[in-house]
């Protein structure tokens, strides 16, 4: 942890939270239907499925794809799902067919830093839970628990992701400081905390009293010149210089958000066998690992 200054002792939790999907994407949505149910909407109760049957019809309607899109080459691997303006150009990320939920969308750019700090490798069990899951659309908000062993001379560590509005406890030590809606991490040491934003900005430890006594840390890591990472990956690519996120980092990055959205699928906890890619006490929930190609792709 000294990237950042004095380690904070013995990293055992973090906390990781982001606002998302809640003000951009939808998500806990039935699908919509092709045209409205002839069923009086009088017959329907006032309960979840009523008002989600209620949701879908009104959100029926055959829409023409637009002339700028290819429908069939944005479907790829994925079912045929007729065309609906609800799924394209940007919501797509909130339903199983394409997305990975608001995990999937800001995992990277929070998970990050405690995963290459702490040398997490990959998680030995998740859980998800989380609002009514429909198994179209990704529920509005979810909590996921993570577990990752121990790594060398240090402990074992447990991470809680936090999504649609939903946040941690708050550090103590803030006093009337309020934590930042749209996302953080907390790294939870045996002697203060460390605590960061979006993207791993604006890190601080915590209490205040620990942050001014060390003041700013030296640099240690190089820089991506104006923060290009896309010139960074083709430069990278060339063979210029070497990528700030290889792919024997960013896969298992990928692989830990990404069980979040298995344990969410199969409904239970489960334990990972990260050598072998493998759920080990859920049988069924490894149908999630990968998925069969639509015909032709």
């Amino acid at each position: 942890m000294n990237t950042f200054g004095p380690a904070p002792g013995e990293v055992r939790e973090i906390h990781v939270w982001t606002d998302r999907p809640v003000g951009f994407w939808p998500q806990g949505v039935p699908r919509p239907k092709a045209a409205p149910a002839d069923e009086p909407a009088d017959n329907l109760k006032w309960n979840q499925a009523g008002v989600d049957a209620r949701l879908a019809n009104a959100m029926a309607g055959n829409y023409p794809v637009p002339e700028t899109l290819s429908w069939d080459l944005f479907l790829g691997v994925g079912p045929v799902v007729p065309y609906h303006p609800i799924y394209h150009p940007f919501n797509w990320r909130g339903w199983i067919d394409w997305g990975c939920g608001a995990i999937g969308d800001m995992g990277a750019h929070l998970l990050d830093v405690s995963m290459w700090s702490l040398n997490l490798g990959l998680p030995t069990s998740i859980e998800t839970v989380s609002t009514p899951f429909n198994g179209a659309s990704y529920p509005s908000g979810s909590l996921i628990f993570y577990e990752f062993a121990p790594r060398g001379s240090m402990p074992p560590v447990k991470l809680t992701w936090f999504d649609g509005g939903l946040m941690p406890p708050k550090p103590a030590e803030l006093g009337e400081e309020d934590l930042i809606k749209e996302g953080g991490a907390i790294l939870i040491g045996s002697k203060g905390k460390l605590m960061h934003g979006t993207y791993g900005a604006h890190p601080r430890l915590l209490p205040q009293s620990l942050q001014d006594s060390f003041g700013k840390p030296p640099q240690k890591l190089s820089r991506i010149p104006d923060e290009s990472h896309e010139v960074n990956w083709v430069d990278a690519a060339k063979g210029k210089l070497q990528s700030s996120c290889p792919f024997e980092y960013a896969s298992k990055l990928t692989e830990t958000m990404l069980l979040g959205v298995v344990s969410l699928r199969a409904g239970k906890k489960i334990a990972y066998d990260g050598a072998n890619m493998h759920v080990t006490n859920v049988p069924e929930a490894n149908q999630y690992l990968s998925r069969e190609n639509r015909s032709g792709w």
